[in-house]
């Protein structure tokens, strides 16, 4: 799969997915980090978990950086009123290592910050927590509204004869879909779960979807179940009276 593919599939601008596929994490808005993460994986048939794991081993890394320049800034011990004058000048000179390192850390320190927190879109304050895939469909939702197209859809290009097929969808989770209808008429969606949608034809309905395994079909009040399995993608499947065809 190519990178619009992907972003067909998952909803993601592909910066961000060129910025997974590279380990550019610093660019990712760090509240959907985790979320983008798991839903790349899915829509090229990986672990979730295992990638999910693999990046939190990269932050535990810059964590260890960081934490080892802490060890080594610790403040140096009191000089004992009973040290001999003599021994002052190569505690002095120990004193100034220490104030350098102490230095050298906190650049360090704010370097790591600068990287973990440089973001696209940053807001201020927000607390950087894992959104689920979800939540991050519902948001895009409520800014258009339930069940809402993408964009709009078509004018149609014929008026089409009675309509003799009516398709029906149900949702168990959040997914896109791409339906045309007599290859005159068509829509783009971002469903949400439990959601339930219907559409009438007069020949056939042709339906690409992502994560096809999260929605069932019924064409004439037959159950046609679900058209792929969960986080696959779905091109150019054909629905007509006669039931499912999938392209070549």
């Amino acid at each position: 799969m190519n990178l619009a593919a992907i972003s067909d599939a998952t909803r993601i601008n592909q910066k961000f997915l060129e910025a997974i596929e590279s380990g550019k994490f610093s660019i990712l808005p760090q509240a959907y980090i985790r979320a983008f993460i798991r839903a790349y994986a899915k829509a090229v048939d990986l672990d979730p978990d295992e990638a999910i794991r693999r990046y939190d081993e990269e932050n535990r890394e810059i964590q260890n950086v960081a934490e080892q320049w802490v060890a080594r800034a610790r403040p140096v011990a009191a000089v004992p009123s009973d040290v001999p004058k003599q021994s002052l000048p190569v505690l002095q000179h120990v004193k100034h290592r220490e104030l350098f390192l102490l230095g050298l850390t906190v650049f360090a320190i704010a370097a790591v910050i600068y990287l973990s927190s440089n973001t696209a879109d940053p807001v201020p304050g927000e607390n950087l927590r894992e959104v689920p895939f979800d939540a991050v469909v519902r948001e895009s939702e409520a800014a258009a509204g339930p069940e809402q197209e993408v964009r709009p859809a078509a004018v149609p290009l014929a008026t089409p004869a009675a309509d003799s097929l009516r398709l029906e969808i149900t949702t168990l989770d959040s997914l896109w879909m791409r339906i045309i209808i007599d290859d005159a008429r068509k829509g783009e969606y971002l469903f949400g779960p439990n959601r339930k949608r219907t559409w009438v034809a007069k020949d056939q309905f042709t339906i690409s979807m992502g994560n096809a395994g999260n929605a069932t079909f019924r064409l004439n009040g037959k159950d046609l179940g679900a058209l792929g399995r969960r986080g696959a993608v779905e091109r150019d499947i054909l629905i007509t009276n006669d039931g499912i065809h999938r392209q070549q």
